[in-house]
């Protein structure tokens, strides 16, 4: 990460035991279609499709990959980002249904500007975990277009290019994408959003190429994405309202005159329009990052449970409403909460050891709100079991006579 400011069905019965036999019927129902060969229930997109959270491992105390996998299935979350090509985290996940962003370091990205590497390190990450894990996209490094290591920023495209072409050489470019994370830093304008610009000094050199890259692969744009680091700069001027999507005035844009009632709608614009001032309009912009330290240093202004609470409870209703921002309403915004979990090995401020919704342990920092997601989707498979119910019933009854009775019966 690092710190930028950027502006931002109803069933009705007069007999409690027959509503009781009932729904001992139901749960009959949805247990034997499970177990029928080849049945099919109808199940809904889950509202938690466009969200994910980052796994990051830089600490010494955390839980098994294993343990890892049912504590993001308990909140119902079906993609995660990790930052190295994990062998246990890959295996562990297989069959589990979570897709993953793979990350490779930056100190790693300049060995894969050699071909032989890229193509070894292919193999090695991608292929030989396929297709038991899902892996969507490669993130190749992170944020370094915003660093000061001019060589690293040289070498990230033919890196990235590199291993396309292994992908390719496999079969699998239609499968895995490739892509990089961004920071906003890299953003000269994020002011009106719909003024959002690129670092001029950056277009040309580095950032021209890579989105005709993109483009041409079909991949996504990363950008991480924190307005917690825009009030932590200058808590006496951005209101906390605003960026925690709280109620608020909001914010006018006086170019298209569109009103933005939370920070984190404003850099998403800033950076749709960044993109479409160079060609782009049409290109994918996925948040990489975001969220909001549980506690810092005394000079890290906002860094609490509270507002972290109430920044991802509220980033995790805005996501799953599939709503998109004020410049586009109907592009849906896909996003990773960072992070699962408190990494004690964090170097820097203290807030930086703080952003996860997790302790080790695998107790909450605070609650974020999915539990009620999760109820919500156990419900559809309910009710999707009650509007099938003529059909599977005649069809159990010629089947599973004995076993529903048996069911039913308690």
């Amino acid at each position: 990460m690092v710190r930028s400011f950027a502006d931002e069905k109803v069933v009705t019965t007069s007999s409690a035991d027959h509503r009781g036999g009932f729904m001992s019927e139901t749960v009959a129902i949805v247990i034997l279609i499970c177990l029928l060969p080849g049945a099919i229930l109808p199940i809904a997109s889950s509202s938690t499709d466009l969200l994910g959270v980052n796994y990051g491992m830089v600490a010494n105390d955390l839980p098994p990959p294993t343990e890892v996998v049912r504590l993001i299935q308990s909140m119902a979350i079906t993609k995660t980002r990790i930052y190295s090509a994990s062998s246990d985290v890959l295996e562990a996940f297989g069959n589990t249904g979570i897709s993953f962003i793979v990350g490779i370091g930056n100190e790693d990205v300049s060995g894969l500007s050699d071909p032989t590497n890229a193509t070894s390190w292919v193999e090695q990450h991608i292929a030989l975990y396929l297709p038991d894990t899902q892996i969507t996209c490669i993130a190749v490094g992170n944020e370094i277009l915003s660093g000061n290591d001019t060589q690293l920023m040289s070498q990230l495209l033919p890196a990235m290019q590199n291993l396309q072409s292994a992908l390719v050489a496999i079969g699998l470019e239609r499968q895995v994408g490739v892509s990089t994370a961004h920071s906003l830093a890299i953003l000269s304008t994020s002011y009106p959003p719909s003024a959002g610009a690129f670092e001029s000094d950056l277009t040309a050199s580095h950032l021209k190429p890579l989105l005709n890259f993109l483009s041409e692969i079909g991949s996504p744009f990363l950008v991480n994405a924190y307005p917690y680091f825009a009030y932590k700069s200058h808590p006496e001027t951005v209101s906390l309202e605003y960026v925690l999507f709280q109620p608020n005035a909001g914010v006018m844009d006086p170019i298209t005159g569109l009103r933005y009632y939370n920070m984190f709608d404003a850099q998403l614009d800033a950076v749709y329009s960044a993109l479409e001032a160079l060609g782009y309009q049409n290109m994918q912009l996925i948040v990489s990052e975001t969220g909001w330290p549980s506690a810092g240093d005394p000079d890290e202004a906002g860094a609490s449970i509270q507002n972290a609470q109430t920044y991802n409870a509220n980033l995790i209703q805005y996501i799953t409403s599939n709503r998109g921002t004020p410049l586009r309403p109907n592009v849906t915004v896909e996003a990773y909460i960072f992070a699962l979990f408190n990494e004690d090995l964090k170097p820097g401020a203290a807030s930086e050891r703080n952003y996860g919704l997790f302790n080790p342990d695998g107790r909450r920092v605070y609650d974020f709100g999915l539990d009620d997601l999760k109820s919500s989707s156990s419900l559809y498979l309910i009710s999707s079991a009650l509007e099938v119910r003529p059909f599977v019933m005649i069809y159990l009854l010629c089947l599973s006579p004995l076993l529903i009775n048996s069911i039913t019966s308690h």
